[in-house]
């Protein structure tokens, strides 16, 4: 059974490109562009792992963050932006504990990213 992931981006683009190459590495792939989005998509399919924006209109990653905290704590979630410097991203990230991959992104590290969470 393949590994499920929820791409979510307010980006189409990056959804699309970013859901391509997990396909073809071997991942059901489902991609959202908002929060609302992909909470329908968390509950309906159930992801091993969730990779998530940081910066998004409405809300944000951490909005998702929290809400699937409060759906399923256990779903591995990974972080990305294009902010790394923002310190208040980087002071909520701290206080929740995670880390975030910085955009640009190599696909290759992402990918060896999301198989390590996925194994914890």
């Amino acid at each position: 059974m393949k590994p499920k992931l929820i791409i979510v981006d307010d980006e189409t683009l990056i959804c699309e490109i970013y859901s391509e190459y997990f396909s073809q590495n071997g991942f059901d792939v489902f991609s959202a562009n908002s929060t609302t989005e992909a909470i329908k998509i968390i509950k309906a399919k159930n992801p091993d792992v969730i990779l998530s924006d940081v910066v998004m209109p409405v809300q944000d990653g951490f909005d998702l963050f929290e809400k699937v905290q409060l759906y399923n704590p256990n779903i591995p979630f990974i972080f990305m932006t294009g902010y790394e410097r923002d310190k208040r991203i980087l002071k909520r990230l701290a206080e929740i504990d995670k880390k975030c991959i910085t955009k640009p992104i190599r696909l290759d590290e992402l990918l060896e990213l999301i198989k390590s969470e996925i194994k914890r």
